[in-house]
């Protein structure tokens, strides 16, 4: 397996530079080609390192022979969004796992109160690193060189009046919970079992006719401006949050990312269980965010208020007492700017469609605050867009 992920690795990095190859070799043919080729190629592609690696890297296996790499058994203990708060034992021998797991248990459990322990994962995966490109995790280098050869390929596609064939891939076909190249698996410490992160590609349903409710919300977004800013962002959403749950009561989990001119570059969907799943999703988003170099995102969703009057080291936030519903929309972007909008959720009788009550931002009682879950995705947006790939 190591001989065959080495030889997958070179055969990529040596395929993905004759792209480049390929496009210069017809550029004849390509009208604004040399202005094309500069904004969307040499310029990027010049101050982001690993770009840069990777065309390094063709070079080295051409003509010097196999990267140097190592591979290490990792196991986490996460207990947050925040992977800085995480603690981590690497070995690089299986039969040395099982040793330090143990260990790596005791420690959590000294360290971790009950409520944070009820919701705390034990990760256990591979990782790969080319000693030539030390910060990142190898699988990660790989789909971003992809994303960006994507992101290319279908500038120069838009450039010419066509578009991409369907037939090539799309860079979140590579995402590691799609295809678990991976092998991240997960154990919870209050549940019995092992897991994994996994994601499914749904197709749009091409014969689906939307309620006139929604036709009539179409035509009113495709008569307004492109978003220009976060807020204009934001309020397209929020549009769109207040009028599916006013038709259907009530508006499932979406996630939606943009890049740097505002447009739409991913959407996704989710349904959790549980806290765990929770900080597993959204360390998974920031690191799709980052591959795709996504600018912003807008986050909507239900959400249940908690009394964390309540709250203590010994109680989960899972058992505190619900006092209120509300809908969501929450936008922030690599400058750090948030943007929410929210309402209440008002259920007046059993029977009765719920309805929507706009919180204000100066209701410090029902507005949802910081949201802390978002932060591991702003500062990987955020650290793509400060000094290229970090």
């Amino acid at each position: 397996m190591p001989d065959l992920f080495r030889q997958n690795t070179n055969q990529f990095l040596q395929t993905s530079r004759t792209v480049t190859f390929i496009i210069q070799k017809n550029k004849a043919a390509i009208s604004g080609f040399d202005v094309w080729y500069r904004s969307n190629v040499l310029t990027p592609w010049a101050s982001d390192p690993v770009m840069t690696w990777a065309k390094d890297s063709r070079n080295v296996i051409e003509k010097e022979g196999d990267l140097d790499m190592h591979s290490s058994l990792r196991a986490t203990v996460l207990f947050s969004y925040l992977d800085a708060e995480d603690m981590v034992v690497e070995t690089a021998r299986a039969e040395l796992l099982k040793a330090d797991l143990a260990r790596l248990l005791r420690f959590a459990r000294s360290k971790l109160t009950p409520a944070l322990a009820d919701a705390a994962v034990l990760k256990i995966e591979r990782r790969w690193i080319a000693n030539s490109l030390p910060k990142w995790e190898l699988l990660h280098a790989l789909t971003y060189t992809y994303a960006r050869l994507h992101e290319a390929c279908s500038a120069l596609a838009l450039h010419i009046g066509d578009e991409l064939d369907t037939t090539v891939r799309h860079p979140t076909d590579f995402d590691p919970v799609a295809h678990d190249a991976g092998r991240a698996r997960f154990l919870r410490f209050e549940k019995e079992g092992i897991g994994r992160s996994k994601g499914i590609r749904v197709e749009r349903d091409r014969n689906y006719q939307p309620p006139p409710e929604i036709v009539r919300l179409k035509a009113e977004l495709d008569s307004t401006p492109k978003p220009a800013s976060l807020a204009d962002l934001v309020a397209k959403h929020a549009r769109m949050a207040k009028v599916t749950f006013e038709l259907h009561g009530n508006h499932v989990p979406m996630l939606a990312l943009y890049d740097k001119e505002w447009n739409q570059i991913d959407m996704m969907s989710t349904a959790f269980t549980d806290q765990a799943e929770k900080y597993l999703f959204w360390r998974n988003v920031a690191a799709r965010a980052a591959y795709l170099k996504a600018y912003a995102m807008v986050w909507t969703c239900e959400s249940w208020l908690r009394d964390l009057k309540a709250h203590n080291d010994e109680r989960p936030i899972r058992k505190l007492p619900i006092i209120g519903e509300q809908l969501n929309v929450v936008g922030a972007d690599a400058t750090e700017a948030s943007q929410i909008v929210a309402w209440n959720i008002v259920r007046e009788q059993d029977e009765a469609s719920p309805t929507l009550e706009l919180v204000q931002p100066d209701d410090e009682k029902n507005h949802p605050g910081k949201m802390f879950f978002i932060m591991p995705v702003v500062e990987a947006m955020k650290s793509v867009h400060s000094s290229g790939a970090k």
